[in-house]
Formats: structure tokens, sequence, C-alpha cells
């Protein structure tokens, strides 16, 4: 395991452990330029907890979250350091800078604390009044109440880990820069205006959510507020596969869970996985692993 999926398994673990959710903003496009790091960050790179994905399946809101990277990033620019505040959705969080010598690279951004609640409902209402047509107040506030809780481990520790991880994201650019685009770090600006990450991280959220249903690329693209093709140019150019293979790869992933651990039929397990003909379910499983899942299950099942 790379270095870099030691820092996401830690990101996992605080996040499933202590309520700490933490989101990447890349300023520069230093990210993808290491396919290490971009792939085991990937699904840090927008905030994909129920509440966000509620209040970002508004385009209109989709947009602010967009505009606010550029804020976040004059205001680390501004501190120097580590700074705290509340978003346009209620939502608090600390931005810890990832800096490489003089150069703001992006920034570190771990939440959700909830310090006024008050303020934020007024927040979460404020968002849907934007979008009646799209948003309910009463939803939004239910997500927020059942998905956004304290954080649970102590702040200081927290920041000192996360100072930690973002002087080694720093320091890790040292040694990868050259490959870098001098165009991109003459105006960083042109990265912010990108959806990339965006389009990589709610593209995989929405895959992972909804693995077990028919799935095709344009309901994936309009939950990104994107294009088919650009969805399906970004997917390929910074996953390294198509979206259809990605699916496929996620749902075998799931079968295999089920073809060892329990005593359900092929026919059942393909269903549960979002495939309703057994045949293709098996076709694929064999394309993909080399081996069809009764002999898979026959193979490895005892070992288990």
């Amino acid at each position: 395991m790379n270095h870099y999926q030691n820092i996401a398994e830690y990101f996992i673990y605080i996040r499933n452990n202590h309520n700490v959710h933490i989101c990447l903003k890349d300023f520069t496009g230093f990210i993808p330029i290491n396919k290490e790091l971009d792939e085991a960050v990937q699904q840090f790179l927008g905030h994909t907890n129920p509440f966000c994905m509620y209040i970002k399946s508004s385009i209109d809101r989709y947009g602010v979250c967009l505009s606010l990277i550029k804020k976040i990033r004059d205001k680390s620019i501004q501190t120097k350091d580590v700074s705290f505040g509340m978003c346009h959705a209620g939502l608090c969080e600390y931005l810890i800078p990832i800096w490489y010598d003089d150069l703001l690279l992006g920034s570190i951004n771990a939440g959700f604390f909830v310090t006024d609640e008050e303020k934020a409902e007024k927040r979460v209402i404020n968002c849907c009044r934007h979008d009646p047509g799209h948003l309910d107040e009463d939803e939004a506030l239910r997500l927020y109440h059942a998905h956004i809780s304290p954080a649970t481990m102590n702040v200081a520790e927290l920041l000192v880990n996360m100072r930690l991880i973002a002087e080694y994201l720093g320091n890790s650019y040292r040694y990868f820069k050259d490959a870098h685009d001098d165009a991109t770090l003459k105006n960083v600006s042109l990265h912010m205006k990108s959806t990339e990450d965006s389009i990589v991280a709610h593209s995989i959220e929405y895959i992972r959510r909804n693995y077990n249903k028919k799935l095709n690329a344009s309901d994936v693209a309009r939950f990104c507020h994107c294009s088919v093709s650009q969805l399906s140019h970004v997917f390929k150019t910074r996953v390294g596969v198509s979206l259809n293979t990605y699916v496929n790869k996620i749902r075998l992933e799931i079968s295999k869970t089920y073809l060892l651990e329990s005593d359900k039929s092929i026919n059942e397990i393909a269903a549960l996985v979002g495939y309703y003909d057994p045949n293709y379910f098996s076709r694929v499983f064999g394309q993909l692993m080399d081996i069809s899942p009764t002999e898979f299950r026959r193979r490895f099942k005892d070992d288990i």
C-alpha cells in the first residue's frame, strides 16, 4: 500500500469513527499529475455526504459550491495558516493549506463542526429558498440533522495530523512537479474554473450508492451537472477506465462477497448487484475475473 493510500485510509477512519469529513481542494491541478495520489484521494475531491449531495442536486447551489473554491484559496493565501468558517449551506470546517515553498497547491478541508446550529439551520433554509422548485426545506433539515453530527475527535489532535498530511503532500510535490504544466502554475485560476474534481468525486459516489440499480451514463452525468461526453472524457482520463468498466468492477467486487459469505444462488446475487440477466452477469464476471462465479465460489469459499 502506498503512502497516499495510507492517508486515504486515515481519512476514512476519522470519518467513520469521529464524524470528521475530509475534502481536498486542488487549486493548481497538482493531484492528477501523480497517478498514485490521484487514485488514492479521488473519493475526497468533493463533499459527498447525503446532506451535501441533496443541496448540490440543485444546479444553482452546485454552482455556489464551485464558486467557493476561489474564496477558500484567497483566504488561505491571506491567512497563510489554518482558518475556520461556515459555508453557504451551514457546514463548518477547518481549512488547512497545502504549500510547496511559496506556492499554494490546495487545501485540506476538515469538518463538519456544529458550532452554531441556529445559524446553520438558517443557511440551510436560505439555500432551499434560492431553489424552491428543487430543494425542500423540511427534507434538507432532516438530512442535515441525520448526517451532520458534532465531531468526536479532539480538535488540537486533528489539526496536528492535518498539518502533517498537508506538509507531506507539499513535500511530495517536490518530486513530481517537473511533470506539471508551467502554464497552469502561471494562472492557477484556470484550474479552479474546472469541474473535473467534482465530476470525479460525485460520479464515484453516485455509482457507489446506485450500483444495484439500472445505471447509464446520462443518469450519472445529470447528477454531476455535466454532459455525457464531458463525464466520459473526465472519468476515463482521471480514473483510468471507462464508466461502464468501473460500474462492472464495483458490482463484481460486491458480488464476490456474496459468493463467499452467503448461500444465495448466482441468479439472486446477479440481481442484488444490478444485473437483471444472470447470464450476462456470469459473462462479465468471467471476462474481468478470468473465472466463472460458480468456479470462484467453489475454489475460494472453503478458504473463507
